[in-house]
C-alpha cells in the first residue's frame, strides 16, 4: 500500500470504530447483563475482532507488514540469530531483551508476522486483567463502558492488529502487575514492572514513581524491579555492551504530534531542549505529588484508583509535553484513559457528546503521524512554519490535525487530573 492509500484506510478505521464506540456505549442491554455474561461476549468478540482482523490483512489480503516491526523489530532479531549483541553490535533504540524475544519469535516463524501476532496475542490478556483488577476499586457501570470503548478503539485496532507495535506489551505487564498488587505479591509485581523496562523499552520507566508514592509497602515492589533490571542491564554491561545507547540516542529527536512542535511550527523558532524537558519534568513531577496526596493513608482500592488515574495523566503528560512522542505510546495506559470519557453524574447526552469527542480523538491519533509522514515527508516545524506562512493549504490542514491532537491530549490530561485531585477520588 502506498502512504495515501494507508491514511486513507485509517481515516476509514477511524470512522467506522467510532461510530461503534457510541452505539456500544450508550447500549442499555451491555450495562444490563450479569457481570460473567458480560465477560464472556467482550472477551470472546475481543479475540474475534483483533485475530480476524489480523488474518483478514495478513493472510487474506496479504498485505505487506509496515512500520517498526518491518523497520527495526524484524532487523534486530535477525541481528541477534547471528549471534550479535545489541549496542556493542548494532544499535537499538529498545531495551536488552527487546531483539532476544523477537528473535525467538521469528525463530519459530521466519516472517515479521510472528512479531505482530505476539502483540496481538498478548492483547487478549489486557481486559480480562483489567476487568479482574478494576472490580475492587471502580464502579461496574464505568469499568463495562471503559471497556467497550477499548475494545472499539481505533487505536487498538491500529496499533496493535495492523501496526503490531508492542506498546501493548507495557499495558499487559503493568496491568498484571495491578493484580498482583491487589493479592499483596507486591516483589512480583515489581519485577513484573521491571519485566517491562528489561524486555521493551526505557520509556515505563516513567510510571516507576507512581506506583512507588500510591502503593504500600512500596520498598517491596521497588525491589523487585531493581533486582530483575539489574540482572538484565548488569548482565550487558558486563558484556561491554553500552546499556545507554537508546537514551543518547533519542535525546536530540523531535517529532510532530506534541505540544512543542505546535509552537514551534507556530513562532518558527526551535525551542532549547532544557526547556522543553524542564516543563515536562516539572509536569510529571507536579502529576507524583497529586498521586501521592491522593494516596495517602488511604485504603488499598483509593490507592489503586489514584495509580490508576495517575498513570493515564502520567502517560497524557509524555504524550503532549515531549518534544519526541507519538500516539502509539497510547497504548502504554489507554483502558485508564478510556475510564476518563465517562462521567457518571452527567446527562446521557453529554456522555454521548463525550464519547463522540473520544471517537474524534481516537481517529485524528491513528490518522495523524501517517498524514505527516506521507503527505510531509516528516518534515521539521520551522519548515512546517515557512509553509504555514505560504499560505499552503495542506499544510493549515496538518496544522488542524496537531491542535486537534493536542487539545484532546489536553483535554483528557485535565480529566485525570480533575479525577486524581477530586476529594475521595470519585469517578465523576
Amino acid at each position: 500500500m502506498t502512504g495515501q492509500q494507508t491514511l486513507v484506510a485509517r481515516i476509514a478505521l477511524g470512522v467506522v470504530a467510532g461510530a461503534f464506540s457510541v452505539c456500544l456505549s450508550l447500549w442499555p442491554y451491555l450495562q444490563a447483563l450479569s457481570k460473567r455474561r458480560f465477560d464472556q461476549i467482550l472477551f470472546a468478540a475481543f479475540a474475534v475482532s483483533r485475530l480476524g482482523l489480523f488474518a483478514l490483512i495478513f493472510l487474506v489480503f496479504r498485505v505487506a507488514p509496515r512500520g517498526d516491526v518491518l523497520g527495526y523489530y524484524f532487523p534486530q532479531a535477525e541481528e541477534v540469530l547471528r549471534h550479535l549483541l545489541p549496542y556493542r553490535d548494532f544499535i537499538s533504540s529498545y531495551a536488552p531483551l527487546h531483539p532476544y524475544l523477537d528473535a525467538a519469535l521469528i525463530y519459530a516463524w521466519h516472517t515479521p508476522l510472528a512479531i505482530m501476532l505476539f502483540s496481538v496475542l498478548v492483547e487478549l490478556l489486557l481486559l480480562p486483567l483489567w476487568m479482574h483488577a478494576g472490580r475492587a476499586f471502580l464502579p461496574e457501570s464505568e469499568l463495562r463502558v471503559a471497556s467497550l470503548l477499548y475494545f472499539a478503539s481505533s487505536g487498538s485496532l491500529q496499533f496493535v492488529a495492523i501496526d503490531g507495535q508492542d506498546n501493548v506489551v507495557i499495558a499487559v505487564l503493568i496491568a498484571l502487575a495491578m493484580v498482583l498488587v491487589l493479592r499483596s505479591r507486591l516483589l512480583a509485581a515489581g519485577a513484573t514492572l521491571g519485566a517491562s523496562v528489561a524486555a521493551i523499552k526505557f520509556l515505563p520507566l516513567i510510571y516507576a514513581p507512581v506506583f512507588f508514592v500510591a502503593i504500600p509497602k512500596r520498598w517491596r515492589l521497588l525491589l523487585g524491579a531493581v533486582l530483575l533490571c539489574g540482572v538484565v542491564y548488569g548482565g550487558f554491561a558486563l558484556l561491554h555492551a553500552p546499556i545507554f545507547e537508546p537514551l543518547a540516542a533519542e535525546g536530540d529527536l523531535r517529532s510532530a504530534g506534541d505540544l512543542p512542535y505546535v509552537l514551534e511550527a507556530i513562532f518558527g523558532v526551535a525551542l532549547p531542549v532544557r526547556l522543553t524537558d524542564g516543563v515536562l519534568l516539572s509536569a510529571l513531577a507536579a502529576i507524583f505529588v497529586c498521586v501521592a496526596r491522593a494516596a495517602y493513608r488511604r485504603p488499598v482500592e483509593k490507592r489503586l484508583r489514584a495509580l490508576t488515574f495517575g498513570m493515564a495523566a502520567v502517560t497524557l503528560a509524555f504524550l503532549v509535553l515531549s518534544k519526541k512522542s507519538w500516539p502509539p505510546y497510547l497504548m502504554l495506559a489507554l483502558f485508564p484513559i478510556c475510564l476518563l470519557v465517562w462521567v457518571k453524574s452527567a446527562t446521557r447526552l453529554i456522555n454521548a457528546l463525550r464519547v463522540a469527542g473520544f471517537a474524534l480523538f481516537g481517529l485524528v491519533s491513528v490518522a495523524e503521524h501517517s498524514y505527516w509522514s506521507s503527505m510531509f515527508a516528516q518534515f521539521s516545524a520551522l519548515e512546517f512554519h515557512h509553509q504555514l506562512l505560504s499560505g499552503y493549504g495542506e499544510a493549515w490542514l496538518l496544522f488542524s490535525v496537531e491542535l486537534l491532537l493536542v487539545g484532546g491530549y489536553l483535554w483528557l490530561l485535565l480529566e485525570a487530573v480533575r479525577r486524581l485531585t477530586a476529594q475521595d477520588l470519585p469517578l465523576a
